[in-house]
């Protein structure tokens, strides 16, 4: 047998993980001459299980000595055995995945992930065709730190954009969100209607407001 396979289910109230770990009993002969080792993740979601089994063959074939493969749900921010791998690196490693999208869900969680990774040394590559490389770090390193800073400005402008909306709105009298505000006179009017017979149907063509927002200002009414 040239490899083994661990298997371990992991269930908790907050997160339902099914994680597999492969390790390599005897190294590959491509793999000897290697400084560091080569480290593998994978993730799919729960209806993936055969795409889960191609990434990890696909890792194996790339000659990763431990691959940490996961099935955990999209939503959940916290990926187990992803931050197993990243603490099984040291420097002169290199750190696999099939796409990025396996480990990362946004650029920025990405681009800082990356700039630790070079400050250790640590390469990441992907079989779709991306890699940083450590025997670089110092470009690559300032390269993704101006990345990083262009993100943080993107975020920053957007921050500073919509607060800039919400003062300009709030000093015009405008709504800010939730419901639209229906004015005392329509409101009036509604009850108006409804006291003299009229349904909700017929309110809402005379008026043109929805209905949710007539049965409000009638319970409403009702309630006063």
């Amino acid at each position: 047998m040239f490899f083994c396979y661990v298997f371990d289910t992991v269930n908790n109230i907050g997160i339902k993980t099914l994680t597999f770990k492969f390790k390599r009993r005897q190294f590959l002969l491509s793999e000897k001459n290697k400084k560091g080792k080569s480290i593998g993740y994978a993730r799919a979601i729960d209806s993936e299980l055969n795409y889960l089994k191609e990434q990890i063959k696909s890792l194996k074939n790339e000659g990763c000595n431990l691959i940490f493969s996961e099935i955990i749900s999209l939503d959940e921010k916290i990926k187990p055995e992803f931050k197993k791998a990243l603490n099984h690196l040291s420097r002169g490693d290199e750190l696999i995945m099939t796409k990025l999208d396996r480990a990362f869900s946004n650029r920025t969680e990405c681009i800082k992930t990356i700039i630790k990774l070079l400050k250790n040394d640590i390469s990441l590559r992907t079989l779709s065709g991306f890699l940083s490389q450590s025997n670089s770090s110092e470009m690559s390193y300032a390269i993704f730190q101006i990345l990083n800073g262009l993100d943080d400005l993107d975020n920053e402008y957007l921050r500073e954009r919509k607060k800039d909306l919400t003062l300009k709105r709030r000093l015009n009298g405008n709504n800010l969100g939730g419901r639209p505000k229906i004015s005392p006179l329509k409101e009036s009017l509604v009850i108006r209607l409804r006291n003299e017979g009229c349904s909700y149907r017929s309110i809402r063509t005379q008026t043109g407001i929805a209905l949710s927002t007539i049965r409000r200002i009638i319970l409403d009414g009702e309630r006063k």
